[in-house]
């Protein structure tokens, strides 16, 4: 009997998936080259997206101020523009011009100190007490008993009256000191404790001269 022997093995058909992906990918194209443009010759959409661009970049580097004072800081520098058709830029040379020009503002350095012109505290003010009150207090403590009882109340009442007045204001700093730097409230305690001091080498209950008395004398 004659035998044929037959090739069972399955072959599978080509698919459309296989046929495709013969097929070349086109290669990307090429990002855009950024021209270079004078400052000067930008037109104002391009000067509002550079500004844009360099807030972005240096904002978190310096406190809040006038959106404004960038675009100044551009205007000053009159840095070379990178421009594309969809974004502009600067270099990173320029952009460090720019971070050292605004470190320089007085807004700027003004903001960091917490003294900005926009940012005022109201609180209690210096005492302002003048340098005259100290000057006959100190010749006071160099000699307790001198001077007769008016001319000592007149000196103790009137640095206690200045270190007592409640005052109270705006101010552009959140702790305003006196004019000799010192602390304000400290000072005032300072200036109370040594009318106090005076008051018991004197023997004066409660800040008035006993030899003020009219029944004493």
């Amino acid at each position: 009997m004659l035998h044929i022997a037959v090739d069972v093995r399955f072959r599978p058909f080509p698919t459309f998936t296989s046929a495709f992906s013969m097929k070349s990918i086109p290669p990307p194209l090429p990002a855009p080259v950024p021209q270079r443009i004078s400052f000067a010759q930008a037109t104002p959409e391009q000067r509002a997206q550079v500004k844009e661009y360099v807030w972005e970049e240096l904002a978190a580097r310096f406190p809040p101020v006038l959106k404004g004072t960038w675009a100044g800081a551009l205007e000053a520098l009159q840095p070379d523009l990178w421009a594309t058709s969809d974004s502009v830029g600067i270099d990173a040379y320029q952009l460090d011009r720019v971070a050292d020009h605004m470190d320089a503002l007085p807004a700027v350095v003004h903001a960091r100190a917490g003294h900005g012109p926009r940012k005022l505290y109201f609180g209690r003010q210096p005492m302002h007490c003048p340098q005259e009150v100290f000057r006959a207090l100190a010749e006071l403590e160099a000699d307790p008993r001198a001077g007769g009882p008016a001319m000592y109340r007149l000196v103790a009442g009137v640095a206690r009256r200045y270190a007592e007045a409640e005052q109270f204001g705006w101010s552009k700093a959140p702790a305003p000191r006196e004019a000799d730097g010192t602390d304000s409230d400290q000072a005032r305690a300072d200036l109370l404790a040594r009318v106090a001091a005076l008051d018991r080498a004197r023997g004066v209950p409660a800040g008035h001269d006993p030899a003020d008395d009219p029944r004493r004398r």
